[in-house]
């Protein structure tokens, strides 16, 4: 309890000084998994799945002491560069997610765990997913619990009506080409006389362009967001433009509402997505969706959070002890999934690689209208977009993100550009020297 009071304390007088208030929203709570003076403690932002992992290991190592302790996603990282800052207690598990990572790993306070008494075996894990795992010295640092390659959801009876088919690979080949999906969105708002629209939010095309495009934050130590921008806007402005996305902002609580409103037609779908995305904000579509191939013929990468061994921690043989059963054993990832499916969800996609033919993702799912959907995220496991992480992709994606607001509302892509580019040289003016 001690450490979660010190953790409280800092970092509610940092953030108080950081953002000009005193929230302490988001901060740790204790858990009830053990004695957390003598455990393995891990912060979990999802804490439901973290809590069959734990279940499940205990059932192998019955003298495991671990705790759990709730931490807001969103404030995960800022606590624990708070716990680092004030020589507080870090968790014995640092998680790291798609987007802080490469800052995480930046730190120096993850474990390689190529090195002994590691000596992780990489070809376990999917290459793509393995260099997602990686610092930019090409360290591995942490294990990934869920690549997230990411399709198109898409609803059945809307591409049935206006695109004249809702196979999924019909609708891929259909696709294949950004002129080609361009023309398939045209027709359904066309034909729709505006009623349909392709995307709810301008978020959701800024993921498929971005990830689809995949060109790099940076190539040889410098920036590389001016070609970004360059290939990604004009892209997105066109969307906007012919009133092909709504205005709607990603994450919010109408976009969740959009899933279940018919007037959308398209929405990105991590593997993740399904579980917290999809379903529960989405009870009249049962079975009316499906998933298929984003423009340009594969999928991307967006989401996943890595664990790491803290270095600092008295336990990193017991850390991973714990990440290495669940995420890369057999019996572990068996074992966790089918609880996470008896408690209702899908499963989503596993870390080790050498599963993915095994019959834990051929399921068919009757809310995906009978679709294998986790078997058609792993059939394309071996061809998926994935950037390089880096130490400034938070800031990158940030200053990308800020302007859609802008845009939606008829800003050109060459002022949003000017925007982006102005910002980062005052934030990261090392990568323009």
């Amino acid at each position: 309890m001690k450490k979660v009071i010190s953790i409280l304390l800092t970092a509610a007088l940092l953030l108080g000084m950081l953002c000009g208030c005193g929230t302490t929203e988001g901060e740790p709570e204790p858990g009830d998994n053990g004695d957390s003076e003598d455990a393995l403690v891990i912060w979990s932002y999802d804490t439901a799945t973290t809590q069959a992992m734990v279940d499940e290991y205990k059932l192998v190592y019955p003298d495991a002491n671990i705790e759990i302790v709730p931490v807001d996603g969103n404030a995960y990282s800022q606590l624990l560069q708070t716990a680092l800052f004030a020589e507080t207690e870090v968790p014995d598990i640092i998680w790291g997610d798609y987007f802080a990572r490469g800052r995480i790993f930046s730190l120096n306070i993850c474990e390689d765990l190529t090195q002994p008494p590691y000596n992780l075996d990489t070809s376990l894990i999917s290459p793509w997913v393995l260099d997602l795992c990686k610092n930019e010295e090409g360290q591995v640092l942490g294990i990934e619990s869920g690549p997230a390659p990411t399709g198109l959801l898409y609803k059945r009876d809307i591409c049935k009506e206006y695109l004249g088919t809702d196979d999924p690979d019909e609708l891929s080949e259909m696709f294949l080409t950004w002129d080609s999906f361009l023309e398939a969105c045209r027709k359904i708002y066309i034909d729709s006389h505006g009623e349909v629209v392709p995307f709810a939010s301008i978020g959701d095309v800024f993921c498929v362009v971005v990830g689809m495009l995949n060109i790099p934050y940076m190539v040889d130590g410098k920036e590389n967001i001016e070609q970004v921008c360059d290939e990604v806007f004009p892209l997105m402005e066109t969307f906007v433009r012919e009133g092909l996305c709504g205005k709607i902002d990603q994450w919010t609580a109408a976009y969740y509402t959009s899933y279940n409103n018919s007037k959308y037609a398209f929405h990105i779908c991590p593997a993740w997505a399904p579980d917290y995305n999809v379903k529960e904000n989405a009870p009249d579509q049962a079975g009316n969706f499906g998933i298929c191939l984003p423009p340009g013929g594969k999928m991307f990468s967006f989401g996943g959070t890595t664990y790491s061994v803290y270095s600092g921690s008295q336990k990193k043989e017991e850390a991973w002890q714990f990440i290495q059963w669940t995420l890369l054993t057999e019996e572990g990832q068996k074992n966790v999934n089918a609880r996470i499916v008896a408690n209702g969800g899908s499963g989503g996609v596993g870390t080790l690689a050498t599963m993915y033919d095994d019959d834990m993702y051929k399921r068919n799912d009757e809310y995906f209208g009978g679709q294998n959907i986790l078997g058609y995220y792993v059939a394309h496991m071996d061809d998926v977009n994935a950037r390089p992480v880096t130490k400034y992709d938070t800031t990158f994606s940030d200053s990308l993100g800020l302007v859609l607001n802008s845009m939606k509302n008829g800003l050109s892509a060459e002022d949003c550009k000017e925007t982006v580019m102005k910002e980062l040289r005052l934030k990261l003016p090392e990568l323009f020297s």
